[in-house]
């Protein structure tokens, strides 16, 4: 599956003074991430996948913080996100995921998707900003590649996609330079 929207989301990019905003959405996602992901790894009672997902926490909390040196190195406040309503929907679902079948599918969708936006910022991106996704497109390949040995099959990964939108509510918001997600529930998603 391929991100509905790569195409916008460049020619958004392509005319923004800079990926400040795009660093700030994302360092607050993965913040979100870190502390939803984080509360679960008491819950899991094999030893093995509380390493597994306390990984993956630890990868996600250093590319929060990567991303937001970014932000802040562009102008812009790391702490000024403002989600808006639509963009809970990708969080809500993290507290109700059983065990670690379905927390790693759901890591795994995420990374996915996370990556068909990495290579859409990398294409607008210069420098230390380039850099800087280099190195979490690499760490979080990797860390999908971990993850997927011997776990999470594909009916427990979940996709997430951009919600359509206009160029224009791209452009409206410094806060909606990044996509608005929704749930992926089409066959090819994987999603139960």
């Amino acid at each position: 599956m391929a991100l509905q929207n790569a195409d916008e989301l460049a020619d958004v990019l392509d005319s923004a003074a800079h990926l400040g905003p795009v660093f700030s959405r994302h360092a607050y996602g993965m913040r979100a991430w870190v502390d939803l992901f984080s509360a679960r790894v008491a819950d899991l009672p094999d030893p093995d996948d509380k390493a597994l997902l306390a990984t993956l926490v630890a990868i996600n909390a250093r590319h929060m913080l990567l991303f937001r040196a970014r932000a802040a190195a562009n102008g812009t406040d790391p702490d000024a996100y403002a989600r808006p309503d639509e963009g809970e929907a990708i969080y809500e679902r993290i507290p109700a995921l059983d065990g670690a079948d379905e927390l790693v599918g759901y890591a795994l969708g995420s990374l996915d998707h996370f990556a068909e936006l990495l290579a859409v910022y990398r294409a607008a991106a210069q420098g230390p900003d380039a850099g800087a996704i280099d190195t979490v497109r690499a760490e979080s390949t990797r860390c999908a590649r971990r993850c997927a040995r011997g776990r999470a099959p594909a009916r427990t990964r979940t996709r997430w996609r951009p919600k359509p939108t206009s160029s224009t509510a791209y452009a409206s918001s410094p806060r909606s330079r990044a996509t608005r997600m929704r749930p992926d529930t089409s066959p090819e998603s994987g999603a139960p």
